[in-house]
């Protein structure tokens, strides 16, 4: 009897914690106002580079975020509830083209950036690759600060993903170039130093070659994202470049927050533009205030709707060739770019559509891409 009486008390005991065990797990996947730490920077993270948030990463689920989040579920037929569970998360992750696997159980170790003595006295003073963190791979990421970075960006730097000198700073330069070497040695892109990337970086990765290095990263002359004038790098070999069609090729393979790395031949220039849309062409931004000064530049220092033939490097690594101008106009994404809205890039398209729905300044770049191309091949393109 008592045995009986026993085993009831457990079952109602059970039924009465379901409500709040179900609450608990519901709690832990899904990430609100108020929550904090590395799942909320890593959710942050994608929606900056998707173009839903503004700033930098502070892993502090607040107002700004929360209206990032509900952007991105109307965008993408969500329930828009600005809550981030697990289904909203997978297609951020998806979208943003990172891995969607948790990271919310990461140690504090992992956000913090290391200024072990330990680790700074083995990393700076070892001359082999294979003790360069010192056995510490906890996880960089934007935000991140001090030797154990700026060891990261020397490596990053020898290997030809950043150019300039090692500031110790993890910002979006750093990441970009991080994100191009995890790509480059088929890694998990996702912008995270973390420990698989780490002990590839010290084993040397892939040297790349001077007309990859130069679309790679950023191929900015500062890791710090500092603006220089002085940037120039390597456009990519010749044979390399496809001709590729808008409507055919491009516009079904490029979504908004994409980036493309243009390189400008006549003043060496290169900068990043991310994607804003895609309509009958390219709307995109600078992505930071160092590629707005390398475009502005590569322009004889005016912003001008003349527009100059360009090398274009698509995110999926092929070049190809456009043609863009650097007039700022209507709306824009990015707050810190000194870009006030957006510009165009155009890629090729058949004449006569161009003649029908973009008669002036839509033909006037098809003649620069016409023109631009024969220049390299001395093909003649008939339509």
């Amino acid at each position: 009897m008592k045995i009986r009486k026993g085993i009831c008390l457990l079952l109602t005991l059970a039924l009465a914690l379901a409500p709040c065990l179900n609450a608990l797990a519901y709690q832990a996947s899904t990430l609100r106002s108020g929550s904090t730490g590395e799942a909320v920077e890593k959710l942050q993270q994608a929606l900056i580079s998707l173009g839903y948030l503004g700033g930098t990463v502070d892993g502090k689920f607040g107002t700004h975020t929360e209206n990032a989040v509900r952007k991105f579920q109307k965008a993408n037929g969500l329930k828009a509830d600005g809550l981030a569970g697990t289904k909203t998360q997978e297609t951020l992750y998806a979208k943003a083209g990172m891995s969607s696997s948790s990271t919310a159980t990461a140690t504090a170790a992992t956000t913090s950036t290391s200024t072990s003595t330990k680790s700074t006295a083995t990393t700076t003073t070892s001359s082999s690759s294979s003790s360069l963190f010192g056995g510490d791979y906890s996880t960089m990421r934007m935000g991140s600060s001090g030797s154990r970075v700026k060891i990261l960006q020397q490596q990053l730097i020898s290997l030809g993903y950043l150019s300039g000198k090692a500031d110790g700073k993890y910002g979006k330069l750093t990441r970009a170039a991080v994100v191009a070497y995890q790509k480059a040695n088929s890694l998990t892109a996702d912008g995270l130093a973390g420990k698989k990337t780490l002990k590839s970086l010290e084993s040397g990765g892939k040297t790349v070659t001077s007309s990859s290095s130069s679309s790679s990263a950023s191929s900015s002359s500062s890791s710090s994202g500092t603006p220089s004038s002085s940037t120039k790098a390597s456009g990519p070999n010749g044979a390399s470049v496809k001709l590729l069609h808008w409507f055919n090729d491009i516009k079904p393979t490029l979504s908004s927050g994409q980036t493309l790395y243009i390189y400008e031949p006549t003043s060496g220039k290169s900068w990043n533009l991310r994607v804003y849309s895609c309509g009958r062409h390219c709307d995109a931004e600078p992505l930071t205030a160092e590629d707005t000064a390398n475009m502005l530049e590569a322009f004889g220092g005016v912003n001008t709707w003349s527009q100059k033939a360009v090398y274009v490097r698509l995110p999926s690594g092929t070049w190809t060739i456009g043609s863009t101008h650097d007039m700022p106009h209507l709306s824009g994404s990015i707050k810190d770019n000194n870009f006030n809205g957006h510009l165009c890039v155009h890629f090729l398209r058949t004449m006569s559509e161009a003649e029908q729905n973009d008669p002036k300044y839509g033909v006037s770049n098809q003649k620069t891409i016409r023109s631009f191309w024969k220049s390299l091949t001395g093909e003649t393109i008939d339509d």
